[in-house]
C-alpha cells in the first residue's frame, strides 16, 4: 500500500522529482568537492553537468544538449588536472532522458556524443600511468554505460506509447458503451411515446386518450432522468 501511494505520488510529480535528483546530485557534488579542496572550475563543472536534469523530462533535448556540451568542454578544459568528475553521472541520465521523453533525433543524437565521449574518456582516463588495454577498458566501460542508459530511454519510450495506446482505446471503448446506452433509452422512449400517442389519437374514450398522455408523460420523464444521470456521471467523473 505505501508503495503504491509512493509511485502515485511520484507520478503525479514528475517534475518536482526531476528537480529534487538535479539539486541533490549538485548539492553532493559541491559537498565532495569542498571535502577534496576542489578548484572554481570543478565546481563550475558540477553545476552545469548536474543543474540540467532538472529538465529531463520537461525538455529532454535541452537537458541532453547542455549536459553533454558541458561534459565536452570538461574535456577538453580540465581533463589533463581534474579528470572525471562525480557529476559525469548526469551523462548517461541525460542519454536516457533523451532516448525516453525527447524526439526520436535526440535520442540518436544524444547516444552518439555519448558514444564519442566515451572514447575521449578512454583516452584520458586513468589520468595515471597505465597500458592500452586500461584505457581500452575504461572506453568499454563508459560506452556500455551510455549504450545501456540509451536503451532502457527507448524501452521507456515503448512503454509509454504502449500506455497512451492502452488509455485511447479504453477511452474509445467508454465511448462506444455510452453511445449504444443513450442510444437505447432515446429509442426506447421514443417508441413508446409514439406507441402512445398514436393510440390515444384513436381512443374512443377520454379516459383513454388521459392514460396515454399521463403514459407519455411518465416516459419522457423518465427518460429524461436517465440522460441526466448518464450525462452526471460524464460531467463528474474522472477525464
Amino acid at each position: 500500500m505505501l508503495g503504491e501511494r509512493l509511485d502515485s505520488w511520484l507520478r503525479g510529480h514528475e517534475s518536482l522529482v526531476d528537480v529534487l535528483i538535479a539539486l541533490l546530485l549538485a548539492a553532493c557534488c559541491v559537498l565532495f568537492g569542498l571535502f577534496v579542496r576542489a578548484e572554481a572550475a570543478y565546481f563550475l563543472f558540477s553545476l552545469l553537468l548536474s543543474l540540467p536534469l532538472a529538465l529531463r523530462r520537461r525538455s529532454a533535448a535541452v537537458c541532453a544538449i547542455v549536459v553533454l556540451g558541458a561534459a565536452g568542454v570538461q574535456w577538453l578544459a580540465i581533463r589533463d588536472d581534474v579528470g572525471a568528475l562525480p557529476a559525469d553521472l548526469a551523462v548517461p541520465l541525460a542519454v536516457h532522458a533523451a532516448a525516453a521523453y525527447g524526439p526520436r533525433r535526440a535520442g540518436g543524437a544524444a547516444l552518439a556524443a555519448g558514444l564519442a565521449g566515451a572514447v575521449l574518456g578512454g583516452l584520458s582516463w586513468p589520468m595515471l600511468p597505465s597500458s592500452a588495454t586500461t584505457h581500452l577498458l575504461v572506453g568499454a566501460f563508459l560506452a556500455s554505460t551510455v549504450v545501456a542508459a540509451w536503451a532502457t530511454g527507448a524501452l521507456h519510450r515503448v512503454r509509454l506509447s504502449h500506455s497512451r495506446q492502452q488509455a485511447r482505446l479504453a477511452v474509445l471503448a467508454e465511448r462506444d458503451r455510452i453511445a449504444r446506452e443513450m442510444h437505447d433509452i432515446v429509442a426506447h422512449s421514443l417508441a413508446v411515446v409514439i406507441a402512445q400517442a398514436d393510440g390515444g389519437r384513436y381512443a374512443a374514450s377520454p379516459e383513454a386518450g388521459r392514460s396515454a398522455l399521463v403514459t407519455i408523460g411518465d416516459c419522457a420523464r423518465q427518460a429524461l432522468g436517465d440522460l441526466r444521470r448518464m450525462l452526471g456521471v460524464l460531467r463528474d467523473g474522472p477525464a
